[in-house]
């Protein structure tokens, strides 16, 4: 997760739209509860890692 969450936030600080798809429920659900680039502090609990 701490991957998907490096690259996308990556790409928006870039300015680039960034849509994950392609994932199967069981993995979108796992996005939906540890991901952290769509939260408010993405940046610091990524950096805190």
């Amino acid at each position: 997760m701490a991957a998907l969450d490096k690259v996308v936030i990556k790409f928006r600080r870039e300015g680039t739209e960034v849509e994950i798809i392609g994932l199967n429920e069981a993995s979108a659900t796992i996005v939906d509860k540890f991901a952290v680039h769509d939260k408010p502090d993405a940046v610091e609990k990524l950096m805190s890692h």
